[in-house]
């Protein structure tokens, strides 16, 4: 098992006080695994205090690791904290939880990979400061100008980045399946249980989305008001679902003839929110959503929901949709990612509300951050071509999309990212998370990995 993160709450609204709560990826096939629990010891300067902990498993049963969270309560002052089986332990290193937030409403990102797409990012880490929310960002490899985008960004108070780190095992004594090629989409659920247990006693609500996933609410100026009225027009609900509808959009680009592959982007000085909105065309492809959830709701979660709510408590909500921002063309209304034609979606007018003093608050807001002196000097940097974005989306649709839209030939295994074939790239460096990784004593039946001192390594590359 890998453990990605331990949290320790001295109090807390739904775990009750001194509550620990651990989230791992585990070996769900091991025939040992069947009926184990998880024995944890809590340990201040004077007690020791055994615990047995409930846990839920959060994946999908066609991929060999899951994702689970595990929880109990322990001694107060905790110092340290250990997992033991069959008499031998093992010692995990944990945080406190947070219990103050930037903005009442998180937004958790999806862990991102290879990224490039800043233009997306700019759509929507402005959008979601101007309806009130926070983006808590999960970095595995960035390019580094991109990076340097983001962490201004985090300077002036829009976003939080975060480590997601690719699972190592520094010390093996039997033969294992590897983790990241063996659970759902690069661990996302785990990445999203992460930020739940962050900030669960922080926050409001929590919104689980991916980058290209922007939501514009319909009815009040902000999130945090939307998301009130929503749950109170619903008695007995406590979080929300919303569909992701598909969207196509112009990059302001102009076909680069040095790579016949790649379609080249606006530079910075030339970005847009407002041209980038006007156009935006809407399709009726809706696809399955994600959900925005009142903190105490949840404990953990799948990555479109959690297995282990019930869908009584659950707000299905039809207006507004997700505004899923995949598919970007160029002014011509063609794609130069071919790729992307494969899937066939039909799109027409915006059918959306995105209201014009929002649009004109955060092109103010855009303009502002490019005057700034940080962002001026690494604008020139920003990448002006997608490289990895086509070959991205031509592994996923072999993988996924295909199958489950197209009617392609094939079966749906564990969908992962991990077998796509991605080169390093010499013209532009990549930012990519590490830690120290640490493997503890051979345990039945289960032995733990995990990690400390996580830092930003510019040695790795891209992928």
């Amino acid at each position: 098992a890998f453990i990605t993160s331990a949290y320790y709450y001295p109090t807390s609204k739904s775990l009750g006080s001194n509550a620990v709560a651990f989230n791992m990826a585990i070996d769900q096939r091991s025939h040992s695994m069947q009926n184990h629990t998880f024995t944890v010891i809590g340990t201040n300067l004077t007690t020791s205090l055994s615990t047995v902990a409930t846990s839920q498993a959060e994946g999908v049963g066609n991929c060999r690791y899951t994702t689970l969270m595990g929880r109990t309560n322990t001694v107060e002052n905790l110092k340290t904290l250990e997992i033991e089986s069959n008499e031998m332990t093992v010692q995990i290193p944990f945080k406190m939880a947070r219990y103050t937030a930037p903005k009442p409403v998180i937004i958790c990102i999806s862990p991102q990979f290879v990224a490039e797409q800043w233009q997306i990012f700019l759509m929507h880490v402005h959008a979601a400061n101007r309806f009130g929310g926070h983006l808590h960002i999960y970095l595995t490899s960035i390019i580094k100008s991109y990076f340097e985008l983001m962490q201004e960004y985090e300077r002036q108070g829009y976003l939080t980045l975060d480590y997601w780190l690719r699972m190592k095992f520094s010390n093996i004594e039997s033969q294992y399946f590897d983790p990241n090629a063996n659970i759902e989409w690069r661990n996302q659920a785990g990445a999203q249980t992460d930020c739940l247990l962050q900030y669960k006693e922080a926050a409001e609500y929590i919104a689980f989305f991916d980058m290209d996933d922007i939501l514009f609410p319909k009815n009040y100026p902000t999130y945090l008001e939307e998301f009130n009225a929503v749950l109170a027009t619903n008695p007995g609900t406590n979080y929300m679902f919303y569909g992701r509808r598909e969207h196509e959009f112009v990059k302001n680009c102009h076909f680069s003839i040095m790579n016949t592959n790649t379609f080249s982007a606006p530079t910075l000085s030339e970005f847009s929110f407002t041209e980038l909105v006007d156009s935006l065309r809407s399709s009726k492809v809706v696809k399955r959503g994600k959900v925005v959830v009142r903190t105490d709701a949840y404990n953990a979660t799948w990555i479109h929901y959690s297995k282990h709510v019930s869908f009584m408590t659950r707000a299905n909500v039809t207006s507004p949709t997700l505004v899923h921002v995949q598919l970007p063309v160029e002014k011509d209304g063609k794609r130069k990612n071919t790729s992307r034609n494969m899937w066939k979606i039909e799109f027409g007018p915006l059918n959306e509300t995105i209201r014009e003093d929002d649009i004109r608050a955060i092109e103010e807001d855009i303009y502002r951050m490019k005057n700034v002196s940080t962002i001026q000097s690494l604008a020139p940097q920003l990448p002006n071509a997608d490289f990895y974005l086509p070959i991205v989306f031509k592994c996923y649709y072999d993988a996924f999309y295909g199958v489950a839209f197209d009617h392609q030939p094939g079966d749906v295994g564990c969908l992962n990212a991990d077998f796509c074939e991605l080169p390093q790239r010499e013209n532009y460096k990549c930012i990519h998370s590490d830690a120290q990784y640490y493997s503890g004593p051979s345990m039945k039946p289960v032995t733990y990995h995990f990690t400390s001192h996580s830092f930003w390594s510019k040695d790795i590359g891209c992928y």
